[in-house]
């Protein structure tokens, strides 16, 4: 398979923010006399829009209380400082360079998207943008993934995604990419029954050379060794 675009996920791919979505939905829970599991956690709330997560997780809200989350979220993710994920920059950098189409494939919103691109300096960076305001269901629906392709003129099925979460992983899949775990490796394999191709824990090993296409080092135990761009 020739692949000939990438699709980035943002939260855990392009910026490492696991540790702050955690405090900010612990926090919430604990007001509310609920306590999170992991299995919560990756279930409904890594890569799925706040408003999901609280049709699933805090179903009971009212509408005042589910905008004043909303607004929490916004006072807290655009007071954020935003570290980007190892090697991800270099990588974005060489496919423009290549002219390689990528698309941010994300269930966050478009205040959010507009601040990390702010701060690191990365929105001429992709091509395209699919935001959660862009799609009808956020993932592990697959509708964004679609648009995200449809955004670079590149059929699914010849797109490489990367994830981290498992809702996401299921978006990806669903949608008949490619998809590529981003994910220590303390918890990589939560992601491998949903359909990752591999897992890595960033992008530090991973290469584009013009003439060979976007390659992983060898000792990444992933489950491809090359992937050829055209």
């Amino acid at each position: 398979m020739q692949y000939r675009a990438i699709l980035f996920d943002m939260d855990g791919v392009v910026i490492d923010t696991e540790a702050a979505v955690t405090v900010f939905w612990e926090r919430l829970a604990a007001q509310h006399g609920i306590t999170l599991t992991e299995a919560d956690f990756d279930t409904y709330i890594y890569g799925r829009p706040a408003g999901q997560t609280m049709d699933a997780v805090f179903p009971k809200l009212t509408e005042a209380e589910r905008a004043a989350v909303f607004a929490d979220a916004y006072a807290y993710e655009t007071n954020q400082e935003y570290i980007v994920v190892p090697g991800v920059i270099d990588l974005l950098r060489a496919l423009k360079a290549n002219d390689i189409p990528a698309a941010l494939v994300t269930s966050g919103e478009r205040f959010k998207v507009a601040e990390v691109f702010r701060q690191l300096e990365i929105g001429d960076l992709f091509n395209a943008v699919v935001t959660a305001e862009d799609i009808p269901k956020g993932k592990p629906h697959p509708a964004c993934y679609l648009l995200g392709a449809k955004r670079i003129d590149t059929p699914a099925e010849r797109c490489l995604a990367f994830e981290d979460s498992v809702s996401g992983v299921q978006a990806a899949v669903a949608a008949g990419t490619s998809c590529i775990g981003i994910r220590p490796a303390r918890t990589a394999v939560g992601l491998l029954p949903h359909g990752v191709r591999g897992v890595i824990p960033d992008f530090s090993a991973v290469r584009l050379e013009a003439d060979k296409g976007l390659r992983l080092s060898e000792n990444l135990r992933a489950a491809f060794s090359a992937i050829q761009s055209c």
